[in-house]
């Protein structure tokens, strides 16, 4: 039996760092993978092309508007030109801002791509200077990311405070970014206690980044 491809959905508002936390969670990758990115061409920041095809990562870009929109034939060929030219072991699909994440898991969780890929928990990213502002923090948009994903990561400590309501609102696990290879490790562990929404950040016993999972076992 062919072993199914990990694929990660990582969503948040434009400006929220989806492409630096994928590219800094690409730096991790075993050197034996091979890991691709599907991304929308919107964004703030640009991947460093040279630097992922020189760690075995390929980066794809999706032109004519966000993914949900593109869900259809545009999105089939980036997505299936991806699998068979790069043949990955993870894929990273990071959504433009406004994408609607019901369309794009409905998709890869349909008939055709059920036996290729394994789809993980979808990850919302949370930014500090997003959460402090009400015109995203009220915007029904940025409330639809965080009901329509699994689960929740933030980038500070003043961050997990602030989402700390949403997540226990829509019964979403948080995660608060460490910033180093743990992140990884809380990514592909799938270790939804690592911070619930009813734990402060001082009593969360958080994942010992001296135990690396079974993916880096092998190397």
């Amino acid at each position: 039996m062919v072993k199914k491809i990990n694929c990660h959905i990582v969503s948040g508002f434009l400006g929220a760092g989806k492409s630096k936390l994928i590219e800094r969670l690409i730096s991790y990758k075993p050197m034996h993978e091979n890991w691709a990115v599907l991304v929308n061409e919107i964004g703030h920041h640009q991947y460093a092309q040279a630097h992922a095809l020189a760690n075995n990562v390929v980066v794809k870009e999706i032109y004519g508007g966000c993914l949900c929109c593109s869900a259809g034939m545009p999105f089939r060929v980036a997505l299936n030109n991806l699998i068979k030219e790069s043949a990955p072991q993870r894929i990273f699909i990071e959504p433009a801002g406004f994408g609607h994440l019901v369309n794009i898991k409905k998709l890869l969780q349909g008939q055709f791509y059920q036996p290729i890929l394994s789809i993980e928990k979808t990850i919302c990213l949370l930014s500090e200077e997003q959460l402090s502002d009400e015109k995203y923090r009220l915007h029904d948009g940025y409330l639809s990311l965080i009901k329509e994903s699994d689960k929740l990561w933030v980038n500070s400590e003043k961050a997990y405070s602030l989402a700390k309501k949403m997540a226990e609102q829509y019964a979403r696990p948080i995660y608060l970014l460490q910033q180093n290879r743990q992140d990884l490790t809380a990514l592909i562990s799938d270790q939804d206690d690592i911070r619930r929404p009813n734990s402060s950040p001082s009593s969360i016993i958080c994942a010992n980044s001296s135990t690396k999972p079974s993916l880096f076992n092998a190397i």
